[in-house]
């Protein structure tokens, strides 16, 4: 049975432009993204902005990512997936400059954490934190 009268919403566009984008029909998405009657909103570009650095295409990419800084300026997972997109093409002048323009407008990322489980207790720890070796140490 299908179901009947149900409106597209923002979600739904966001994830054809997701399933397109994964596919790697780039420009099967772009034109979804310009013939949709809607305001294109931070879930579409964002997944256009993913499947621009899957597959490398830095100037979709940074196309995606105009509307998303301008959309959510102080979400750090954007600037930091378009430098590292640059980085990764070899623009590196580029990728230090999304840094800077993040420090500028003073957007922090929030740093990775992990937790491990040694001798029956559990140890969290964040990137960059410095631990006192013995706690891994075994006591035999």
């Amino acid at each position: 049975m299908l179901a009947r009268n149900i409106k597209p919403s923002e979600m739904h566009y966001a994830c054809m432009v997701d399933l397109l984008g994964r596919s790697g029909l780039m420009e099967e998405a772009v034109s979804l993204i310009n013939s949709l009657g809607i305001k294109v909103g931070a879930n579409i570009w964002g997944a256009l902005l993913g499947a621009s650095r899957v597959h490398g295409n830095v100037e979709l990419g940074c196309w995606a990512a105009e509307h998303l800084l301008e959309l959510k300026p102080d979400h750090s997972g954007y600037y930091v997936l378009l430098s590292n997109m640059y980085a990764e093409a070899g623009r590196w002048d580029e990728a230090d400059r999304v840094r800077k323009l993040m420090n500028k407008r003073r957007v922090v990322k929030n740093p990775g954490c992990s937790w491990v489980q040694s001798q029956g207790q559990v140890h969290g720890f964040i990137a960059g934190e410095r631990l006192d070796p013995h706690l891994w140490l075994s006591n035999s």
